[in-house]
């Protein structure tokens, strides 16, 4: 209540056009943030989605090389498989 009545002394000293500026200023900043996360929301995404491409080839390629490498132990590719699957 004391909070209240304080804001309204306050509001009360100052002209009402200059608190209807103030608020549409901070409603265009809001905004004007909310825009800017959104974007940056997006640009995460696409970020996120390119590394996980990036790192599926690598995975694919590193399994390739390893299979190419070990053909003569069973039990390595068998291992590699079991990874290669979970993953």
């Amino acid at each position: 209540q004391e909070e209240i009545q304080e804001l309204n002394e306050v509001a009360r000293h100052r002209p009402r056009s200059t608190l209807v500026m103030g608020i549409q200023q901070e409603n265009r900043q809001i905004r004007e943030l909310q825009q800017e996360n959104k974007e940056l929301r997006t640009s995460l995404e696409e970020h996120q989605s390119a590394l996980e491409l990036i790192m599926s080839k690598y995975r694919e390629q590193m399994f390739r090389l390893l299979m190419a490498s070990k053909k003569d132990d069973p039990s390595i590719i068998m291992k590699l498989k079991e990874q290669h699957s979970k993953v």
